[in-house]
């Protein structure tokens, strides 16, 4: 690594990660696991819409402002498991688990939970707690 590299590598690292914030990086990760399969509908953006303005990390926020941000970023990725990884890290340490939880209810028939599972860096078996207890909820 040059002398350049070291003194501009960490501007040139975060502006390589469209999503910077803590609630860009939470609705990055929701919106690349509900599109997984390509397709959105109106009722799956109504449903993360609402999903977020429930959450206190999007208090004082507007939710049009961060989808009309957020999701063509998601999208000019073309691959969503490159967003997932660079939006978690950005997801702190202590949301990780309930951004687990709603990315396995919003995507578990789109076959994309293990990505989020992955890049959230977090424990099997706790991964395996939340996927049992999405499965029982939305049983039926």
């Amino acid at each position: 690594m040059g002398l350049f590299d070291k003194v501009f590598g960490g501007a040139a690292t975060a502006q390589a990660n469209p999503f910077t914030t803590p609630q860009d990086a939470f609705f990055a990760v929701l919106y690349a696991c509900m599109s997984a399969d390509g397709n959105v509908d109106d009722e799956e953006i109504t449903a993360l819409v609402s999903l977020a303005q429930q959450k206190a990390l999007y208090r004082g926020h507007d939710m049009v402002s961060i989808y009309r941000r957020v999701a063509p970023k998601v999208i000019q990725f073309g691959n969503r498991q490159e967003a997932v990884a660079l939006a978690a890290s950005q997801v702190p340490a202590e949301l990780r688990p309930t951004l687990f939880a709603n990315c396995v209810d919003f995507a578990a028939s789109d076959g994309f939970v293990g990505t989020a599972e992955q890049a959230l860096s977090l424990d099997p078996q706790q991964c395996m707690n939340i996927v049992e207890v999405i499965m029982i909820k939305n049983k039926g």
